[in-house]
């Protein structure tokens, strides 16, 4: 299968390409490629994209943009947290309008959640979605989105200790979110933190997206324990965590707390997220933005 478009995901950690066709009335994603340059990177304490983090974001997109070009597919792109979020996010917009022609939507939270939600659930049960700048929880009837992701939490606590961990993000995030206390299941993951964690509980060394293990709240606790005592160095050494070993313990740490606070007992993740949802929406015509 050729692809048909593509889509360009603008996150707070990392950009990504997604190249995608439709089957069956549906995205089906034919690559998924990554670049991690923590746009979101001092936001916290600055409110201000880092100049440094910009330059290196706008040069992802501009090749993920030549490979589009390439195909002779149309692309869209499209941001999240760190760039609506940012003071100078303009500057930023009109950096990637000048270099790629390319004008950048930047959604809010709740449509970062919903298009997920949609494309990871098919319209039932519950989508966790945590990525470097953010994380929602949505369900048929409720969309919510909090400024909590695993760069932000990063800069909130830089612990190695699970209990250091959970003291400090548990409280953090406990002033920063309302999350119901019960979720309608399924309940499924998505973004690079659950789709991780998953690939390590399945033991593998190298991420297929068939093979990702369920998570419930043992295994996660047992995952957070074992990463912890590997010193983050030899972390950003193991295959699966080269770009997100220093966030790992963080991330994990986040999806433990919705889990918690929600009384969820098994997260499934999925490869199908917000990428999907906006090609489905702008080229397939699935819903309206």
């Amino acid at each position: 299968m050729k692809p048909q478009y593509a889509v360009i995901d603008i996150g707070s950690n990392s950009v990504r390409l997604m190249l995608g066709a439709e089957e069956n009335g549906r995205t089906v994603s034919l690559q998924k490629t990554r670049c991690t340059t923590r746009l979101a990177m001092g936001l916290n304490e600055t409110h201000r994209l880092r100049a440094d983090r910009m330059a290196e974001s706008v040069q992802a997109i501009e090749a993920f943009k030549r490979t589009a070009d390439r195909l002779q597919v149309p692309v869209i792109a499209y941001a999240t947290s760190a760039v609506r979020d940012a003071e100078n996010r303009d500057e930023f917009l009109t950096e990637v309008l000048d270099k790629t022609g390319l004008s950048v939507l930047v959604l809010s939270g709740e449509e970062e959640g919903r298009y997920a939600y949609l494309a990871a659930t098919g319209g039932t049960g519950t989508v966790f979605d945590i990525g470097g700048g953010s994380f929602q929880a949505v369900s048929s009837d409720f969309a919510l989105s909090f400024p909590c992701g695993c760069v932000r939490a990063k800069e909130q606590c830089d612990a190695s200790d699970p209990k250091e961990l959970e003291r400090v993000l548990f409280a953090w995030l406990d002033e920063q979110t309302n999350l119901p206390e019960h979720v309608p299941a399924p309940v499924y993951g998505v973004g690079g933190t659950i789709s991780t964690i998953g690939a390590l509980l399945a033991g593998l060394t190298e991420y297929d997206v068939h093979r990702l293990a369920d998570i419930t709240p043992h295994k996660l606790d047992g995952l957070i324990q074992l990463l912890a005592a590997i010193p983050e160095p030899k972390r950003m050494q193991m295959p699966l965590l080269k770009k997100r070993g220093d966030v790992i313990l963080q991330g994990a740490t986040i999806l433990r707390y919705q889990m918690v606070r929600t009384h969820t007992d098994v997260v499934h993740p999925s490869d199908r997220d917000g990428s999907e949802g906006i090609a489905d929406a702008v080229f397939l015509k699935q819903e309206r933005l």
